[in-house]
């Protein structure tokens, strides 16, 4: 059983419970492909940002229901699945929502065990066109992996978009700058108290203000970069899409000091496989 963290968003519009998953958390859950830490991962560039690619979907807006988890996740699949796939397929994020009982809906969620499910329960996610749309709220799942269950309501079933496995990624940012250059954009839980008051720029929280510990949101981290000022001193940030609409930071976008772990940024990071 996962040791559940919940904490509440201050910014109450967008509140988010995220599960914490065990230091611990198995292989067997896991489900990982075999992939090891990328070589040479000093020798990444100074600048990446899959948005350059093409490979990042819009800016999503999850609006009162806490389902941050749903989300992150969805949004690396389809960045996933832009790059390897070349399919630019919008997926549900209301089909998690509704039909991962071993998530709460709008109350909270993990991104791991997320992630463990779409893969050993439904094999993958379904499209946004295949599945009724976003409602705000949690739903009963009108899904089922059955053709012969009684209750279906849909004809033909819709299958899920494959996701074949998943891999946690180390906490240490260069590390995770390797494995974003290398696969793609990563899913992480983040501490989303300085989000609440940011509007641009590079955030640089402190620990004071942005406790690393308390994680309770979930977003898609998509770059990073090296901010240089006229005097010369250097900024590395990370470049994160969150789901809070366009309209929120820049654009939908945060910017995020690299290298301090602010705000708990590399405390629980992972990306999907997908086929």
């Amino acid at each position: 059983m996962l040791s559940v963290a919940a904490f509440l968003l201050l910014f109450a519009q967008y509140n988010c419970f995220l599960i914490l998953p065990r230091h611990n958390y198995t292989k067997e859950v896991l489900y990982p492909l075999t992939s090891d830490t990328p070589r040479n991962y000093g020798k990444i560039p100074i600048y990446f940002d899959w948005r350059d690619y093409d490979a990042v979907s819009p800016v999503k807006n999850q609006w009162h229901c806490a389902a941050c988890w749903a989300f992150s996740v969805v949004a690396n699949i389809e960045s996933h699945r832009r790059i390897y796939l070349k399919s630019v397929d919008v997926l549900s994020e209301q089909f998690l929502i509704d039909c991962d009982t071993k998530q709460n809906g709008c109350a909270f969620g993990s991104i791991l065990q997320s992630f463990a499910n779409i893969v050993s329960v439904f094999g993958g996610v379904l499209r946004d066109k295949d599945y009724p749309g976003y409602s705000d709220r949690q739903e009963k799942c009108r899904w089922y992996p059955s053709i012969g269950d009684s209750s279906h309501h849909m004809s033909p079933r819709p299958h899920p978009v494959p996701v074949i496995g998943f891999k946690r990624v180390e906490s240490d940012e260069k590390v995770m700058a390797a494995y974003l250059y290398t696969y793609g954009p990563l899913s992480a839980a983040i501490n989303s108290e300085s989000m609440a008051r940011y509007t641009k720029g590079i955030d640089e929280p402190t620990v004071e203000n942005c406790n690393p510990k308390n994680l309770n949101h979930a977003v898609l981290i998509v770059g990073y970069s090296v901010y240089v000022d006229e005097t010369g001193k250097k900024t590395p940030y990370w470049v994160i899409k969150n789901s809070w609409g366009t309209e929120w930071g820049e654009n939908g976008y945060y910017y995020l000091v690299r290298g301090r772990n602010a705000c708990g940024i590399a405390s629980d990071v992972s990306f999907a496989y997908v086929a």
